[in-house]
Parts: structure tokens; C-alpha cells; sequence
């Protein structure tokens, strides 16, 4: 996906790249098929952001980065090129797929290389798409005698030719690569193009944020819209003169907006056409907000381009329902819906008279508008997908060579391969690092690494809370890693010793396999990913190093989230954590390149606060994941004897059960009212509560201590295992849980899957996870909770029913956690 690395981000290739691969990455299961993204790692900045893109985007396959020695402009070095040819086709083969697709072939000046050369001929069946060949058709413009271009496009056609497989956007771009390339047309498949889902619910806002974008824009006429680049072919100065030249009457009463412009266009506004400068809007890029509003306003959407090797900008503004007419040069006229939309660009008097009647002939708008939509609307990436797998699948059943075998750590690396790296360290000796990381990233063969956090688990060894998450999630995702092709290394932060390995811990306490690495410092390696599972909040600065080491090699860096606790309800919380936790959660926006949360309810929370405190240079990912069930485990011990006395004690006692740390969030003190009103009134009934004591609750945890039920009909039990939750879930009439605030709720889970009634705070994550299967009682309201224990023991309480809520074992949620990690 080097398209949406290179400058081709910004212009329709980015985004046609992305659209198409999204798509089949979508469709790849039900084609039977497996897919995996490889980026381009020189330059570390905008890897970042084509890993974001991706995640944002949600195109949800394994990615792998490569890299080769590159320099400013990479394409100007022979002996740069030919290394970076040849190690990313070692990279291809190291990976050993059916079939390789790059996504662009023609990038000047930049550090990217686009050329690709096997270690034999055929070694791998490869396919490239096509998107024009405009130099070629325009080669007075585009490839001047003497010029940069002259010498390096031809050189890039030969390469491009080498090619097994060309996608071609469109039946001219085929046509094209039949002409002037002489590629034989059983090796072209033409696929299309689509229509970008994510613009068009840009237009799902309303008329009145369509107003405010056109009001900021200081468009407050009826406006001729016309979308390019500043490329010459773009004709975005005939577009100028069109306007000038129509009649008064028109001009004075329409706006022309344009988007990105060339030199030729400012000059002649300053110039010859300052008489209109008043009259036009020049926008520069913009946003899918703004360019949809733009689409869905204008009276008429007018692209006169010389070439267009599909033309996407001409769909997207028929898919808005704007009076299109468009150009009949290159592929355009195989994206109109009726040919009467069409004008010579070339012809200035039928340009200017289509321009006028489109804006003042009724009639005519209504053939320009009508089934135009509809049109629009058949042209799917999905549609593009299937006849790209088609044509990949044809490619890899015809394929006469087998993938270059190579064993663990081994390249299939040539004579002519050495030749060429020895050329390029005679040039550069300088280079010699970036070629021993290229040849390492190859040998990994795309097998990543997933670096835990796990300093909080060795500088506490609790066995509660966050840290329990933690070692749960590290036995699972170990026992994920062979399987799945990833090796998993946990490490921590020490005073003094700063980041290393933890292997020794991870294999005396968490069970995880002996390695070699031992307590060594940690290296940062190509394509690592660092996972900040623990509770590693306080002086997040501490991690900063390895974070930026972990990005130059093109690796990740992902938090966990628990929850937003400390932001949102402060006085709930130990004095010293909301400072802290908000120091470390701007810290980790700042740098981190996603967040994984433990419900949709707290990364709904997260991204709120993103939202009211915007500002980021590249805002974080965010996914979720719910937690397992030690419960699920099938390991589960019996109950202390303590604990079955007490339900033997209470037998025939409806017992309701609170299972939580004692802390302010858990609102224990509305629990105990219901009771209370409850006691009164001579309900019998008894309340159970199952947690350590923590902050500032000393006064009711005396109160509980000195209650007068406390041993008959009130227990605190602190300190149980999960044989004793077991035990006592089975004997509950129903599980209360009155929490202000949660990030996910476990017991919940635990309860409601055995069956047991809830009784829950209304809050959003209590609502995930038990939805329909749960009795709701306002957030602190310990009347509303005694009215429902009170009816619920008269007339029975509302029971999940079976499957409503279900468990999922550590292993069944880490796999869920691999896939949000390395997909």
C-alpha cells in the first residue's frame, strides 16, 4: 500500500488504493482467501500515518513493513534503486504469497523506491495497478527534453512492463497500455473504480451544518464547482475562462469555487481575469465534510480535464445528485450516465455554451441530474474487489513457478544480489545499517513481535484489579503465538535498570516459556509492537525512549484503557490518581498510535475526551475488547469453609450479592440504605458484599463493621477466591451492583451467564453487557433499588435468560485482543 505513503496520498491515487484494498480485505474471507498489507518503513513519520489510516479506516489484515537504504530523493542513485529492487523482492519472496500487488509503480521525488526484482525470473506472480499513462499521452507537458522525467519515466515504464497482471482502472487506461506500452490484453483487467462510502456519510449532517460550512467558506451565492489538483491537464484554467466568458447575467449571479489550483490560474486571476477575481473562491484542499457539502450545493459540478484515467471526482458528484458535465476526453465518458453530459474541453465556444445552459436551461439540468444517481450508485469497491480477486486468482492457477523456498532466517539471496549491495556500499558505506535492518526485516518473513508491559504485575505481584487482566491476557496471548505466527516478550521498567526483558518473571510466575533474552534490555526490531497492558501510569516519560526506537524501526505503540474513572468522576478516586492519570492519558494520546479499551462503553468515553480536546498531530485508533472469566476456566477451586457456613447460615434468607472493591464508585452506601429501608419494613432478607476495603471509605466501612445485621443479615467478605464467588453466586438470589462508573463489569458477566437476576445502575456499560437481561435503577437512587429487591421477592425477579450473557474464556477474549492488535 505504498500509494498512501508516497505523496500520492493526498490525490486520488491514496485514496483509490485504499478504497480498493479496504474492499477485498472485506471480501477476502468469503473468496477463500488470506490477505496481508506490507508498508514501505523509510519513512517512519508517514508509516505512522498510513498505520492510523488503515485502522481508522478499518481494514482489518495483518500488516508487515519492509524497508531498503534510501536517501532524499532515492530514484536519483542507480545503485539505491537497484538495492531497494532487489531487497524488496527478497521481502516479497521471504513472505511466500500466491500473488504480490503493488499499488502504484510511478513515484518521483521522494525517498520511496517502487522497483521490484525476483531472484529468478517468474520467482512469484506479480500484478501491479494501472491508473494512466499521462507522460506518455502528453509528453510535450509532462517529460520536457533534458528533464528529470525524460529519463525517468521511460526507465519506469520498462519495469512496469515486467509486470504479470495489470488492473486497469478503466477501458482508456487499457487502451492506453495496449498503445503506448505494447502490453498484450490478455495480461489487462479492467476493474473500475467505486464510490467512497466515507464521503458520501459526510453528507448525512443536515442542511444546516451544509450552510455553516458554505457560510465559513464565504460562499453565499449559487456556485459552479470545480475539483482538482493544480495539474495542467486538470484544465482548471480553462475552467476560469469558461466562467469569465459567460453571459453577465450568469456570472453576476454565481460564484466559481474551485479547490487546489496551479501558478497559471493565480496568475491570470492577477491578470487577464482580475475583472472575475471577485467572483471566484479558491479553497485549497479540503476535507470530506466540506468537499461533500461542496458536491451536494453546487448548481452545477463542471469538469472540463484532459485526461482522466477514471475520473472519481465526476461519480462522487453524481452520487450527491449536482448537475454533472463533464469532459469526453480519456476514460470520462465511461463514468457519465448519458452522454449528453459530455463537451470538448479543446472546443472553447461548446464549452462555455454547455456551462451557460447547464446553470439557465431547466430542461436541460433535469437530463443532467436525472437516473444520475442511481448511475452513480452501481459503481461498488465491491464490484472492484470481485473483478480484482478474479483476476489475481486467474493469475495465481496459471502461475508455471513455485513461491522460492527458503527455510527459518533464510533469503533466497543470489550472486547478482551480493553484486548489487557491494555496488551500493561502494558508493555509500553509510548504508551498510539500513541494509543489515532490510535483510533482518526479510528474514523475519513477517512474523511480528508483541512487546508487554508487565512492570506493575513484578513491582506489586498483586493478584487483583488490572494486574489479574494482565497476567491473564499474557498466558492467552502465549498461548496464541504459534499459532497465529507472533512471539510475545514481556518486559518492564526497573529503577536502574531501565527497560528489559522480564523473561525470568514471565517464566516463574506467569508460566510463559524460558528464553534465552533473560532480563536483557529491550532492542526495538522491525515491526515490533508495544502493548502497555499494565497500569504503567505514573511517569509515562519512563517508556518514551522505547516508544520512539519501536517507531524509526516502523512498529507500534498501544495502550490498554480500563476505564476514564479519574477523569470523569475525580472525587471518587484516591487523591494522587486524577493528576496523575490525566498527565499519563494526554501523554499517551500524544504518542501512542492507538488504544485498546475493555468496552465499547469506555472507548466511547475515550473518544469523547479526544474529541473536547482536540489538537492532536495524529490522533490515536481506538478499539475494544471485553474481558475473560477466571469463572470459564474450568479451574476453579472449592469454597472455603468460612464461606459455606455463612450460606448454610442464611439458608432459606434470600441472599442478594455485591461483588467489588469497597471504594466510593461502587456507591456500597446507596446499597446499604435499600437495605436498611428494607430491614424496616421486616423484609427479610441478607446482603452479602465480596471486596477489599479501599480509599475513602473509612466511615462506612466502620458503619458496616459496627451494623447491627452485620453476621446475621449483612457479611463482608474480603479477600475470597474464585471458589468462593462460585459458591456464593450459586446460593444468590440476585447480584447487585450500584457502580457510579465502570469500565467493564465482570460479575456481571459471571452472574448473568449462571443465571443469576440483576440488578443494575443504570450506567452505559452495565447496559452493554447485559442489555435486556437486567433490572435498571437509577444511579444512586436507594429507593428505586429497595422498590425493586422489595418486588422482585414477591413476585420473582427478572432472570437472563439462557445464552443472554455469556462468558468467554481468557483464550476465546485473547484472541479477540490479537486480532485488535495485529489486524
Amino acid at each position: 500500500m505504498q500509494a498512501c505513503m508516497t505523496d500520492s496520498r493526498d490525490r486520488g491515487i491514496g485514496r483509490y488504493s485504499e478504497n480498493l484494498v479496504g474492499a477485498m480485505v472485506r471480501m477476502a474471507g468469503s473468496r477463500g482467501s488470506e490477505s496481508q498489507i506490507a508498508l514501505d518503513g523509510t519513512d517512519p513519520s508517514r508509516l505512522q500515518d498510513a498505520r492510523s489510516r488503515l485502522r481508522r479506516q478499518r481494514i482489518a489484515a495483518p500488516t508487515v513493513v519492509y524497508t531498503y537504504p534510501s536517501s532524499a530523493v532515492t530514484d536519483l542513485e542507480p545503485a539505491r534503486v537497484a538495492a531497494a529492487a532487489t531487497l524488496r523482492g527478497r521481502f516479497f519472496e521471504a513472505l511466500g504469497p500466491d500473488v504480490v500487488v503493488q499499488t502504484t509503480h510511478f513515484e518521483a521525488g521522494t525517498n520511496y523506491a517502487t522497483d521490484l526484482r525476483w531472484s529468478r525470473p517468474s520467482a512469484m506472480p506479480s500484478a501491479v495497478i494501472a491508473y494512466d499513462l499521462i507522460p506518455l499521452v502528453f509528453p510535450e507537458r509532462y517529460m520536457p527534453a533534458g528533464s528529470f522525467v525524460s529519463q525517468w519515466y521511460p526507465r519506469k515504464c520498462d519495469s512496469f512492463r515486467k509486470f504479470d497482471l495489470f488492473l486497469a482502472i478503466s477501458q482508456a487506461t487499457r487502451d492506453d497500455l495496449m498503445h503506448y506500452l505494447d502490453i498484450p490484453s490478455e495480461r489487462i483487467h479492467v476493474i473500475g473504480a467505486g464510490l467512497d462510502e466515507s464521503l458520501l456519510a459526510a453528507s448525512v449532517s443536515g442542511v444546516r451544518f451544509h450552510y455553516e460550512i458554505l457560510a465559513r467558506l464565504e460562499i453565499r451565492e449559487p456556485f459552479v464547482l470545480m475539483v482538482g489538483n493544480g495539474d495542467w491537464r486538470k484544465n482548471t484554467l480553462g475552467t476560469l475562462e469558461a466562467f469569465a466568458a459567460l453571459p453577465r447575467h450568469l456570472r453576476d449571479h454565481h460564484l466559481l469555487v474551485l479547490t487546489q489550483v496551479g501558478d497559471d490560474v493565480n496568475q491570470a486571476l492577477a491578470g487577464r481575469l482580475r475583472h472575475i477575481a471577485t467572483r471566484v473562491r479558491i479553497l485549497g484542499k479540503v476535507d470530506d465534510d466540506t468537499l461533500a457539502t461542496l458536491y451536494h450545493r453546487c448548481a452545477v459540478f463542471f469538469f472540463p480535464s484532459l485526461y482522466e484515467g477514471f475520473g472519481l471526482p465526476v461519480l462522487e458528484a453524481m452520487a450527491f445528485g449536482a448537475p454533472v458535465i463533464s469532459s469526453n476526453l480519456g476514460s470520462l465518458p465511461e463514468v457519465v450516465h448519458d452522454p449528453r453530459c459530455l463537451f470538448d474541453p479543446r472546443d472553447e465556444e461548446a464549452t462555455v455554451a454547455i456551462l451557460a445552459a447547464s446553470l439557465d436551461q431547466p430542461a436541460f439540468r433535469e437530463v443532467l441530474t436525472h437516473g444520475a444517481i442511481e448511475h452513480a450508485r452501481t459503481f461498488t469497491w465491491d464490484r472492484c474487489a470481485g473483478e480484482a480477486f478474479d483476476a489475481l486468482s486467474d493469475l495465481a492457477g496459471s502461475a508455471t513457478t513455485t513461491p522460492v523456498a527458503c527455510g527459518p532466517q533464510k533469503l533466497p539471496v543470489t550472486q547478482t544480489d551480493i553484486d548489487t549491495w557491494s555496488d551500493l556500499l561502494w558508493a555509500s558505506p553509510a548504508d551498510l545499517g539500513a541494509l543489515e535492518s532490510s535483510l533482518r526485516t526479510s528474514a523475519a518473513k513477517g512474523r511480528r513481535r508483541i512487546l508487554v508491559d508487565i512492570s506493575e504485575v513484578i513491582r506489586m505481584d498483586a493478584r487483583s484489579g488490572i494486574q489479574r487482566v494482565v497476567r491473564n491476557f499474557c498466558t492467552g496471548l502465549q498461548a496464541l503465538a504459534a499459532e497465529q505466527d507472533f512471539e510475545l516478550h514481556p518486559f518492564c521498567w526497573s529503577e536502574g535498570g531501565g527497560i528489559h526483558h522480564a523473561d525470568a518473571f514471565a517464566h516463574a510466575r506467569l508460566g510463559l516459556p524460558e528464553r534465552a533474552s533473560g532480563d536483557a534490555p529491550v532492542v526495538a526490531q522491525a515491526n515490533d509492537l508495544v502493548f502497555m497492558l499494565d497500569s504503567s501510569w505514573w511517569s509515562p516519560e519512563r517508556f518514551d525512549a522505547l516508544h520512539a526506537d519501536v517507531h524509526r524501526q516502523g512498529g507500534e505503540v498501544v495502550w490498554m484503557v480500563y476505564d476514564l474513572i479519574p477523569m470523569l468522576f475525580p472525587e471518587t478516586c484516591h487523591p494522587g490518581m486524577p493528576p496523575s492519570y490525566a498527565h499519563w492519558l494526554a501523554h499517551a494520546i500524544a504518542s501512542a498510535d492507538g488504544f485498546v479499551c475493555i468496552s465499547e462503553a469506555t472507548r466511547a468515553d475515550l473518544e469523547a475526551f479526544m474529541d473536547r480536546h482536540g489538537g492532536f498531530e495524529r490522533r490515536p485508533w481506538t478499539r475494544s475488547v471485553h474481558l475473560g472469566s477466571d469463572l470459564e476456566s474450568g479451574q476453579v477451586g472449592a469454597a472455603a469453609e468460612d464461606t459455606v457456613r455463612i450460606t448454610q447460615s442464611l439458608a432459606g434468607v434470600p441472599t442478594l450479592l455485591c461483588i467489588g472493591t469497597m471504594e466510593p464508585r461502587k456507591d456500597y452506601a446507596s446499597v446499604l440504605a435499600s437495605f436498611e429501608q428494607l430491614w424496616k419494613a421486616g423484609i427479610d432478607c441478607a446482603l452479602v458484599i465480596v471486596g477489599k476495603q479501599g480509599w475513602n471509605v473509612d466511615a462506612l466501612a466502620v458503619r458496616l463493621r459496627q451494623h447491627p445485621q452485620a453476621g446475621r443479615r449483612l457479611f463482608w467478605l474480603e479477600g475470597l477466591e474464585d471458589g468462593d464467588i462460585d459458591h456464593l453466586l450459586q446460593h444468590a438470589a440476585a447480584l447487585v451492583q450500584a457502580s457510579i462508573s465502570e469500565g467493564y463489569g465482570l460479575p456481571i458477566v459471571e452472574a448473568g451467564s449462571k443465571g443469576v437476576p440483576l440488578l443494575l445502575s443504570d450506567i452505559a456499560v452495565f447496559r452493554e453487557i447485559a442489555g435486556d437481561a437486567a433490572s435498571y435503577f437509577p444511579v444512586g437512587d436507594h429507593q428505586a433499588l429497595a422498590g425493586l429487591i422489595r418486588d422482585g421477592l414477591k413476585d420473582g425477579f427478572l432472570r437472563p435468560g439462557q445464552g443472554s450473557i455469556v462468558t468467554r474464556t481468557w483464550r476465546e477474549v485473547s484472541i479477540d485482543l490479537v486480532a485488535r492488535l495485529l489486524a
